[in-house]
């Protein structure tokens, strides 16, 4: 669907450039290309497809009040335009019609941000992970994948997970990155034991610490 917003005209241009003279004399002009607003969604946008829209009456674009299947290139960004030929203003006594220009509005998706054809977004992992190391499971566009976690990871790094963000518009064999962001997660509340043994960690820590300054 389109936002609702009126059409804008780009206007019909000073002097013959485009224009003609059809037969008997009468004055040809070519239509002028119209302006909308579409609205797709994150995945639309990301992995292409069709969507039909429907345009409202303002205007007397060639394609007003008339149901439309439009094809969403994958990889569009937002802000880009998709031309469909013929579909704006008509012409006069025999001009060509101008073409509608969709400018793309593209929504969100929870817990993924896009740059361009990059993607952000974040993994939460347990502390112990963090220190020692492991695996943890990661969503990216297509679904969920296993990552590695290298020991004393900090919160903070990024994890790269290559080819896994959106495609070129360019180039389809070509795709952006995945940048994971890694948040670590510390626990609320320690039995007595667990809270001993970390304390015995941090005094094996600041010792060791210390001794590396002495020495």
């Amino acid at each position: 669907r389109t936002s609702g917003r009126s059409y804008e005209s780009s206007g019909f241009g000073n002097g013959f450039g485009n224009h003609g003279f059809g037969g008997g004399g009468n004055f040809r002009q070519d239509g002028s290309d119209v302006t909308a607003e579409i609205d797709v969604t994150f995945d639309e946008a990301a992995f292409g497809g069709d969507k039909v829209i429907r345009l409202s009456d303002a205007q007397g674009s060639n394609a007003a009040g008339k149901s439309l299947k439009v094809h969403i290139p994958a990889g569009i960004s937002d802000g880009k335009s998709i031309r469909l030929r013929g579909k704006g203003m008509p012409g006069l006594s025999g001009g060509k019609a101008g073409d509608l220009l969709l400018k793309v509005r593209v929504g969100k998706r929870p817990g993924f941000e896009r740059k361009d054809m990059d993607v952000y977004s974040k993994v939460t992992i347990p502390f112990t992970t963090a220190v020692f190391g492991g695996e943890t499971r990661v969503q990216t566009l297509n679904g969920s994948v296993i990552c590695k976690i290298p020991a004393g990871c900090q919160c903070g790094s990024k994890i790269r997970l290559k080819g896994k963000g959106i495609i070129s518009m360019k180039n389809p064999s070509v795709h952006g990155d995945l940048y994971v962001e890694v948040k670590i997660q510390v626990p609320k509340y320690l039995n007595p034991e667990a809270s001993q043994k970390l304390k015995e960690y941090e005094a094996s820590v600041n010792h060791g610490a210390y001794e590396r300054k002495a020495g």
